[in-house]
């Protein structure tokens, strides 16, 4: 059978059955997860696709009718409902975090979770992703037409540039040097991450703050040794400089291709409370280990959200709704 029958057929189901009748099956605690909301155009995010503020709050006031809003907290006591609970969460601690989201959240009473990388918090680094995507938006430019072929030796060119990786992250710099791009001084300029004081703020809120590793990198790319460092880490970090209560860590990128141990070693040595990947709407055979949605994947919002759910379904049918580590 063709791999992606199941989904053209999902899809087409979707667009038949009304939300009402899917969200009412039976489906894992339903987690979407944002990274940012903006009406500008942000030069350093080129990666992935995200919402404008009218967007985000149509989302918002769809998941409030059909879902209850849970705090994490509740994820990790079970006090929930798993069939109609969602709980939100925001990845890699942009400032928008705090500026744009945030007051939205708290004007709808909805709870939510930001994960941050502390090594950027207070603007001290970037991200490798946004390097890359501020690397691009240059080479686009007209005037740098000559450069593309000066960048063909280094393996990264305007076609796969938003695909450099972590182990790259020298590779990144150099690249910027040649194009007079100073990442230091877009840091003090655009200041892009959450500071300090914006985190305690967000907690004084009642919002959770997780551990998203330190530094962001792809975590099949490096030792299992090294990923439990990422993961302590920041941890560690997120308890002493916020006090918060809950250890939660949330995997960049994915948890595909993480070492099994590392995900018991992080539970069976109490490291963390909750974890959480990225798989979409799926049941996990870690009790303590959760899948999130990643709505900015979505080009259609509520015919994409009902193709998964359907897709769930059958998935089910043929024993592959579980994520095994």
């Amino acid at each position: 059978m063709n791999r992606r029958f199941p989904r053209y057929l999902s899809k087409q189901a979707g667009k038949l059955l009304p939300a009402p009748l899917l969200f009412r099956m039976n489906h894992p605690v339903f987690l979407p997860f944002y990274h940012v909301v903006s009406n500008r155009n942000l030069p350093h995010v080129m990666n992935y696709a995200y919402r404008n503020i009218s967007q985000f709050e149509a989302e918002l006031d769809f998941f409030l009718k059909y879902f209850t809003p849970v705090s994490l907290e509740d994820l990790i006591t079970g006090n929930f409902n798993e069939n109609n609970a969602f709980h939100l969460t925001f990845d890699d601690g942009l400032k928008e975090c705090a500026e744009v989201i945030a007051p939205i959240l708290l004007k709808k009473g909805i709870p939510a979770t930001f994960f941050v990388n502390p090594a950027f918090i207070d603007n001290k680094a970037l991200f490798h992703k946004y390097k890359a995507s501020l690397i691009l938006r240059t080479l686009l430019k007209p005037e740098n037409e000559k450069q593309l072929d000066e960048l063909k030796d280094s393996g990264l060119t305007a076609d796969n540039m938003l695909f450099a990786n972590y182990l790259q992250n020298d590779k990144l710099n150099k690249i910027a040097e040649k194009l007079n791009i100073d990442f230091q001084a877009f840091l003090h300029t655009e200041k892009p991450y959450l500071t300090l004081n914006q985190l305690l703020h967000l907690k004084d809120n009642g919002f959770t703050i997780g551990a998203h590793s330190n530094t962001h990198p792809e975590f099949w790319l490096i030792p299992p040794a090294q990923q439990l460092d990422e993961i302590i880490n920041s941890i560690d970090w997120v308890r002493q400089n916020t006090g918060s209560k809950v250890r939660a860590f949330a995997f960049p990128f994915s948890d595909h291709g993480v070492d099994p141990e590392v995900i018991t070693t992080m539970h069976e040595k109490n490291i963390c409370d909750i974890s959480l990947g990225t798989a979409g709407i799926k049941y996990d055979e870690l009790p303590f280990h959760y899948q999130r949605y990643p709505i900015e994947k979505s080009v259609d919002f509520l015919p994409d959200l009902k193709s998964e759910m359907v897709y769930l379904q059958l998935r089910k049918l043929i024993g592959k709704a579980t994520v095994k580590h």
